[in-house]
């Protein structure tokens, strides 16, 4: 009996929602954020940083290759197991040193972009979200995304609508 009610409701939708005019709109919002002037600025920006994160790391990489070679070259001949021990505890903080610095710099540099390119897609879903009400459309799909199954012809591509909105060629 349910069953009879929910598919009487789902054709009475269905009929209902064919009756309307459905307007869609499709954007691709990897070629839109691509231009945007604030792009070229931003990944400089985060390039320097990660530039400076890598020498960090790499200075620990450097100090922990040289304590290794030290171990291997010094400490194994003739040396006491307590000295050995505390060289091989040694060098395994500095192995969780210097993964730890890695995450540190992992989620630094993914925070900083996050912060730096919010303004940018803010700007970008109001233009998206002006074209939608300027052109009456009632849904605006990315092509971008890997959720699209189908893309009717009839489809508007309002891609260039607002890149037009943001000024960009």
């Amino acid at each position: 009996m349910i069953r009879k009610y929910a598919l009487i409701i789902f054709c009475g939708l269905t009929l209902s929602l064919a009756a309307q005019e459905s307007k869609f709109g499709h954007i691709n919002s990897v070629d839109i954020l691509s231009q945007m002037p604030e792009k070229a600025s931003i990944e400089k920006s985060i390039n320097d940083l990660n530039t400076q994160w890598n020498t960090e790391i790499n200075k620990l990489r450097d100090e922990y290759y040289a304590k290794i070679k030290e171990y291997q070259e010094k400490l194994l001949k003739n040396m006491p197991e307590s000295i050995k021990a505390a060289r091989q505890s040694e060098i395994t903080e500095l192995e969780k040193h210097i993964a730890n610095t890695q995450k540190a710099a992992n989620d630094d540099l993914q925070k900083k972009q996050q912060e730096m390119f919010a303004p940018v897609i803010e700007k970008v879903k109001k233009a998206i979200s002006d074209v939608g009400a300027e052109n009456d459309l009632l849904y605006i799909f990315d092509t971008s995304t890997q959720g699209i199954i189908y893309q009717s012809p009839k489809s508007n591509d309002i891609t260039d609508l607002v890149k037009k909105k943001l000024s960009l060629k």
